[in-house]
């Protein structure tokens, strides 16, 4: 488990309390192409292996609990939102890939969003681009590494309830959900239900596919 926080480290020891498998917490900064080489070496030392690897962070700032129009944007935010959404995970993937290709196997999902695929009226350019963007390098990413025995899959979730989405006011949450055919926000073990099946066996011949999670907001 990776953070920015050192909050992941108790997050890491409740989840090792309460499964059979071990759980090992690292404080990395996302921004910083250094710290991500370094701890790519650091868990391949350690274990052996990187077999499975989820992107799934990102930022997504908030003005005044709404989406910022894009003449706000200022030109060192959206740098940040891309370097974490969308460079972040091209840099963790580049990394692992050459371990994955050694042994023929591998999964990479990224965390992409509804945002990338369809408009939203809380959704911002920044965080937007940057989905659009990685769905658009795990297309390119599956089509690489294929031949090697490596799939590469994208999720999009809808509106679910994290700290994220908790930050847009209780007003643009109810108009949002509104058009949400299901009436609800998602769960975040329903978006883990879905990144399970996509690094399992059974998802061993899906390769450049977007799952989208959504309660049925978004059908392509």
């Amino acid at each position: 488990m990776v953070d920015r926080s050192d909050d992941v480290k108790r997050v890491a020891a409740e989840i090792a309390g309460s499964t059979d498998s071990a759980t090992y917490p690292y404080v990395v900064d996302l921004v910083d192409e250094q710290q991500i080489i370094t701890l790519v070496r650091t868990v391949e030392e350690r274990l052996g292996r990187i077999d499975v690897l989820v992107n799934n962070a990102g930022v997504h700032p908030k003005r005044a609990g709404g989406k910022f129009p894009i003449e706000e944007i200022e030109t060192a935010q959206w740098n940040h939102v891309l370097a974490v959404n969308l460079t972040a995970p091209f840099q963790l993937s580049r990394a692992v890939l050459p371990g994955m290709r050694r042994r023929g196997w591998g999964r990479i999902i990224n965390v992409a969003s509804a945002g990338g695929r369809t408009t939203s009226p809380v959704v911002s350019a920044h965080y937007a681009a940057s989905k659009a963007g990685l769905i658009g390098f795990t297309r390119t990413l599956a089509l690489e590494a294929a031949p090697h025995g490596i799939t590469a899959n994208c999720v999009a979730p809808g509106p679910v309830h994290t700290a994220m989405s908790g930050a847009s006011s209780p007003e643009a949450i109810a108009a949002f959900t509104a058009t949400i055919p299901m009436r609800r926000y998602g769960e975040p073990s329903e978006v883990a239900n879905a990144i399970a099946f996509l690094a399992s066996d059974e998802a061993s011949f899906i390769t450049g596919a977007i799952l989208d999670v959504t309660g049925g907001r978004f059908m392509p």
